[in-house]
């Protein structure tokens, strides 16, 4: 048989075709129902009698692997659709082939009809990334994602005739993405609203990135951002530095590690440090620390001046013996002595002796703490008070304006009051040492003007220094103080507490100004103490 003659049963094979339907190629499912539907009852007419243009293009669906439709003469035309399109149809194949599109995709040519007019009308593709159209699946519409593009499909005269869609069914990519998104600006969100500084560093010792609190604690110029650790921070590959071997361990070995170390400069801080090793290098969170370990050093020292205060008040509740048998010594002394002389000295002794029994009492009340709230007058918490703060008074050189008018006794926490007292006037000596001055102490009947309560008001001023208003405003702060490694920045604070604990208020007043400068503390308590128990 010659390379150029047909096989019997070809040639009877193809004769027994019809000449339209061998216009259409290929074995799949969808060019089958193509090659047998009845076109010659559709506007188109048979295959035959098709554009060569619209066959060629249906032709080239069909070989197409991706799923595709043609929409000839647009939404009002004839829709064909390749084996990969197929499972979009769901219900409506097979008889979405040869259907007007418009009438097959009601659910959404809102959302389409204006880009396929375009595509007629230009003759220019369109491309979607991501796009929603829903469709009818199974009989109910659903959210689908596509990407998808428009081709014009030119006829035999070279106008566009048709738009070729080539699609796929994005959604699960879309979601999985949106969900990832969603994900990482919630982490994003914790990262930039946490306290501690979060630091990536790459297995290149490079840092990769800073949340928004590290930014701000190592990289206000973003300088630091991709350069290595080491240079950035010479000072922690110091020999005794923690930093090299817990680092090392944690990028080398994949241990991790936390500890607290001194930052050096530019940070000027201690930190705890904790990091954890990743594929990339490691994690590092950051927490400054300092004021924690002031924090925690100043309740310490707070803790050895109560301490000093109940060791005060022990050694003058001892005292108060021999002092007594000393006191009957010097009677049976001076009714035996003659010398006036000698007398002289027995009264002065006594004197001196009684002023000690004074301060020892004093002491040890000021320092004794009650359980229960007691009626104490005005006149007593402060001259206890001044009592104590008599020898510095003296030699600060600063002279006592007292006016005592409240009458009516307070019930209160009267130790807590008195420490109240005592760091206000304390606070009056320190303003005034060592130019001198004059303390001004009052009392007075009062009412709270937010609440109407009636009480007593407790004036301590003094003609001092003043505070600037940067001062005036942090005055009640915890460990602030202006006295420098003198002070604990707790007097305040404590005092602010105890007056809260009473349901009171504390206010002040200051100036610093040359010629009006002092400060005015006033102490408002009510009447009547609150039960705290």
């Amino acid at each position: 048989m010659g390379p150029f003659l047909t096989p019997p049963d070809t040639a009877q094979s193809n004769n027994t075709i019809p000449t339209g339907q061998r216009l259409i190629h290929g074995k799949s499912e969808m060019a089958e129902l193509i090659r047998t539907h009845n076109w010659a009852a559709s506007s188109l007419g048979p295959i035959a009698s098709w554009p060569q243009s619209l066959r060629s293009a249906v032709n080239q669906m069909l070989g197409c692997g991706f799923p595709t439709a043609i929409w000839w003469k647009g939404a009002e035309g004839v829709q064909f659709y390749n084996d990969g399109y197929r499972p979009f149809l769901g219900t409506k194949h097979p008889r979405g082939l040869g259907q007007c599109p418009k009438d097959c995709w009601k659910e959404a040519w809102d959302l389409v009809d204006e880009q396929v007019c375009s595509v007629l009308e230009h003759g220019e593709p369109l491309f979607f990334e991501n796009r929603l159209v829903p469709i009818k699946v199974n009989g109910v519409v659903q959210d689908v994602y596509w990407r998808y593009s428009y081709s014009p499909v030119f006829g035999d005269a070279g106008d566009p005739e048709g738009v070729m869609v080539t699609c796929q069914d994005v959604t699960d990519a879309y979601v999985s993405a949106q969900k990832l998104r969603e994900s990482t600006e919630e982490l994003h969100q914790v990262l930039e609203a946490s306290n501690d500084a979060i630091v990536s560093v790459d297995r290149e010792w490079r840092f990769s990135y800073f949340n928004p609190r590290a930014e701000g604690m190592f990289n206000p110029d973003h300088r630091f951002l991709g350069s290595n650790i080491w240079e950035a921070f010479p000072e922690a590959r110091a020999e005794s530095s923690p930093y090299i071997k817990h680092y090392c361990e944690a990028m080398d070995h994949g241990i991790a590690r936390h500890f607290e170390a001194y930052y050096p400069e530019p940070l000027n801080a201690w930190m705890r440090i904790e990091f954890s090793p990743t594929p990339r290098g490691i994690v590092v969170f950051v927490r400054d620390i300092s004021e924690l370990r002031r924090t925690t050093a100043a309740l310490l020292q707070n803790e050895k001046l109560a301490a000093v205060g109940r060791l005060a008040a022990s050694i003058a509740h001892e005292i108060n013996n021999p002092l007594e048998s000393v006191t009957n010594l010097l009677f049976l002394a001076r009714s035996i002595a003659e010398d006036e002389d000698v007398q002289k000295y027995l009264d002065l002794a006594e004197r001196e002796l009684r002023r000690v029994s004074v301060i020892s009492n004093q002491t040890l009340r000021f320092y004794k703490q009650s359980t229960n709230p007691t009626a104490v007058s005005c006149r007593d918490l402060f001259a206890e008070v001044l009592s104590i703060y008599q020898g510095r008074l003296v030699n600060s050189r600063i002279n006592i304006e007292e006016r005592l008018r409240a009458s009516a006794p307070l019930e209160c926490f009267e130790g807590e009051i008195r420490q109240v007292l005592s760091n206000l006037i304390g606070n009056a000596i320190d303003a005034m040492h060592p130019a001198g001055g004059r303390l001004f102490v009052r009392s007075r009947g009062a009412r709270d003007w937010k609440t109407g309560r009636k009480g007593i008001a407790l004036t301590v001023a003094d003609t001092g220094h003043g505070m600037s208003p940067q001062t005036r405003q942090k005055v009640f702060e915890a460990f602030y103080t202006t006295k420098g490694i003198g002070g604990t920045g707790l007097g305040l604070w404590v005092s602010k507490e105890i007056v809260d604990r009473h349901h009171g208020c504390l206010y002040v007043r200051s100036s610093n100004r040359k010629g009006q400068s002092g400060t005015v503390f006033v102490l408002f308590l009510p009447t009547q103490a609150v039960d705290r128990r």
